[in-house]
């Protein structure tokens, strides 16, 4: 299932580039109005945001599958006397749904096509001033709902990205060092990955601003350092 959803994310994450190429395009050789350029880019930022928060959280779905085999190996090995937890473990790093190498790739990419097409300041839709000609007044009624429905997406495209940030915190809690050393503890490989793959956090984010909500405090207890 991880492998098929990472897949999609791929093949979604392909034709939005290429939208934004027939957009691109189709607006050099005069072939869109301001407006109508306006609301297809605006389109293509609210599905970028969305596959980006895809992407977050099939990669903490990751985290979370693997910290919870993580607890059921402990209390097993606590309860019988096993000692399941060690070679089980080093078996899960090697299935697809912890390989995710190639999934925060992606999430850097599409960060970074969020950092284009999001600008510093709002679109301006230039509108004809407003006279007495029945055509003219058609025209700015047509520009006023082409803005009314730009701003209608970013307001959604915000939502969905604040989301997705909150999922990003959540599992910070897991990643939190552990208060004894272990290599294979569940911090000590999200660290590696972090540091050798630039996996993404609520704090380097290039959605980190003021109108994002505030971070949130990592929970507290036994079950949530994750330690092995």
């Amino acid at each position: 299932m991880f492998c098929f959803s990472s897949l999609l994310v791929v093949a979604s994450l392909q034709e939005l580039k290429e939208r934004i190429e027939r957009v691109k395009e189709k607006s050099s050789k005069a072939g869109t109005s301001t407006s109508e350029f306006s609301e297809q880019m605006m389109e293509i930022r609210k599905d970028f945001v969305t596959i980006h928060g895809e992407m977050v959280l099939l990669k903490n779905y990751s985290s979370l599958n693997f910290a919870g085999l993580v607890k059921i190996l402990k209390k097993y090995d606590k309860r019988t006397g096993g000692v399941l937890r060690l070679p089980y473990t080093q078996l899960a790093l090697h299935q697809p749904f912890f390989t995710t190498e190639s999934l925060t790739r992606l999430v850097r990419e599409c960060e970074e096509n969020l950092e284009l097409l999001f600008p510093l300041e709002a679109e301006v839709i230039e509108s004809s001033p407003a006279t007495g000609d029945p055509s003219n007044q058609q025209t700015n009624d047509t520009a006023d709902g082409s803005v009314r429905t730009s701003s209608t997406l970013g307001e959604e495209a915000t939502d969905i990205y604040r989301s997705t940030l909150a999922a990003m915190r959540t599992i910070q809690g897991l990643k939190r060092a552990s208060s004894t050393y272990n290599p294979l503890s569940f911090s000590s490989f999200y660290r590696h990955d972090d540091e050798s793959n630039g996996a993404v956090t609520s704090e380097d984010s290039a959605s980190n601003s003021p109108c994002t909500v505030q971070k949130g405090e990592d929970t507290d207890g036994e079950d949530a350092d994750g330690s092995l």
